[in-house]
């Protein structure tokens, strides 16, 4: 099972995991650059969190 507890990088806040969208055509997945990418999503808990703000533009937790 994988875990992980790190709180967010940008607020401190609690962090809960979420699968990564998935799409049904393998040929349009985004394919993550980095071997040290996590399983599943980060999302901060903190709705005031920068990282909640959307957009490719904003900090990751």
């Amino acid at each position: 099972m994988y875990q992980d507890n790190r709180p967010c990088d940008v607020c401190g806040s609690e962090v809960r995991l979420r699968a990564h969208e998935a799409t049904e055509d393998p040929a349009a997945a985004t394919v993550r650059g980095d071997n040290d990418s996590t399983v599943d999503e980060r999302v901060c808990t903190n709705p005031e969190c920068p990282t909640n703000a959307g957009g490719s533009a904003a900090p990751r937790p």
